[in-house]
């Protein structure tokens, strides 16, 4: 609050532009003041009376807009942007969970809306759960919070992720000032995320994004989701698809928006003892994140298992920072009418000859060339009957990737890419790493 007699916008806020790419900056006070926007030594909109709102202000800044009261009195709120704004929501690798180190730096044209609802440029830590005012975010009883708040800010050793970069890719492609709405919290489930909990407001995750995104005005250019670890379990892993089905669709319900723009990440790998840790959860939980692409629209998928980890299952600095990229990429596609297709992605899995010892994987969305030019690694054959079959040479052949395998395998074989909990990969193209599937049925 700026001041007894009008309450301004806070400083640093971003405006989610509309359709003829204006924003009306709303003011908490019904009746008329005088007001005026400025951006430096520019004019945007001079000397007016207006009540409720500062219409039409254009998309860019920062701006200063000023309140003059009846007394003569003027009240300034300064580095407001106009442009758009993106849900930064999931579990502790959407958070930022790398080391403080190489980190992106900020950006003028990148805000962030932190957990102590407060707008300031965007930079890492990003996510500062214990000081948000939503009890949902709490480990502990409200009276018992000072503490830990104090001790998170004088020892925070991580905390680097993919925010910053996203959106000064997204400034740069476009012009457009961008807006981050932190939601995420470590270490939860999609059934935590149960948009049936939203009546429970700031004591349930969905109920306390819907809030911050209506503290921000209402209106959001997209969600980006990366989450999916806690459900890697045999329980909770056959139901993820429908359940981030129903998450999206009431997302975009509760926005009015039908077509709201969606980017997930397909979760990176985890640094455990195969024979402690069953991988099977955890690959039928990437696939499932690859098929919702198919069955959900205006949805993406980036894959992250070329990534390096900071820890046993939390993506480094460098990588987040690369992944941020990534999903820019993505949401300009989606939501920018960038003309290129989405992110790589297998295509049909075939026999190459007919004694059927060489199976061919095609790849879509192939952005330049596949790589490497040498022997890729990442595939896992089975029989039908479940043995494996040991991998001779895997080389790229145009927009596919040639098998030679040690003996035939037959109908019913079995493909994989990327099978296991820590597995070597290294398909790629120009941007993208290639994403884990299988299995493939031959």
């Amino acid at each position: 609050m700026h001041g007894e007699c009008f309450p301004l916008p806070k400083d640093n806020s971003v405006f989610q532009r509309n359709a003829d790419d204006v924003a009306a900056i709303p003011l908490a006070t019904p009746e008329p003041r005088r007001v005026r926007v400025t951006k430096g030594r520019q004019v945007v909109r001079d000397w007016h009376e207006t009540a409720g709102a500062v219409q039409r202000v254009p998309t860019g800044g920062p701006y200063r807009l000023e309140v003059r009261g009846r007394s003569g009195r003027t009240e300034r709120a300064n580095g407001l942007l106009v442009g758009d704004l993106w849900v930064l929501a999931g579990q502790s690798n959407m958070d930022g969970c790398g080391k403080l180190e190489h980190l992106e730096r900020p950006s003028s044209k990148v805000h962030c809306y932190y957990y102590t609802e407060t707008w300031d440029i965007a930079r890492d830590p990003l996510c500062w759960p214990f000081e948000s005012v939503d009890p949902v975010h709490w480990p502990l009883e409200e009276k018992e919070l000072a503490a830990l708040r104090a001790s998170d800010r004088k020892f925070r050793e991580t905390g680097a992720g993919l925010g910053v970069r996203f959106g000064k890719e997204i400034v740069r492609a476009t012009g457009v000032p961008i807006g981050l709405i932190t939601c995420s919290h470590g270490g939860t489930s999609v059934e935590q995320w149960d948009p049936a909990l939203k009546d429970q407001g700031g004591n349930s995750l969905y109920g306390s994004m819907l809030r911050r995104i209506r503290a921000c005005g209402g209106g959001v250019k997209g969600v980006l989701w990366y989450q999916g670890e806690s459900n890697a379990n045999p329980e909770t892993a056959p139901r993820y698809k429908e359940r981030m089905k129903n998450l999206i669709a009431a997302i975009r319900a509760d926005l009015n928006t039908p077509a709201l723009p969606f980017v997930q990440v397909q979760i990176a790998r985890y640094f455990v003892d195969e024979t402690a840790f069953s991988p099977g959860p955890w690959n039928q939980m990437q696939q499932v994140q690859l098929e919702l692409e198919d069955e959900v629209d205006n949805l993406a998928t980036v894959a992250a298992i070329d990534a390096a980890l900071s820890d046993i299952v939390h993506l480094d600095a460098l990588s987040l920072r690369r992944l941020g990229a990534r999903m820019a990429e993505l949401a300009l596609v989606l939501a920018y009418n960038k003309k290129a297709p989405k992110a790589l992605r297998p295509g049909r899995v075939v026999f190459a000859d007919t004694a059927q010892t060489q199976i061919d994987v095609q790849y879509e969305n192939v952005r330049g060339n596949l790589g490497p030019a040498g022997n890729v690694r990442g595939f896992y054959i089975e029989d039908a009957a479940g043995d494996r079959v040991a991998v001779r040479a895997a080389k790229i052949q145009g927009r596919a990737v040639r098998i030679v395998l040690e003996r035939a395998v037959g109908r019913g074989a079995r493909v994989w890419y990327g099978r296991g909990l820590n597995p070597t990969t290294t398909l790629h193209d120009e941007l993208f790493a290639a994403p884990v599937f299988g299995p493939a049925i031959l």
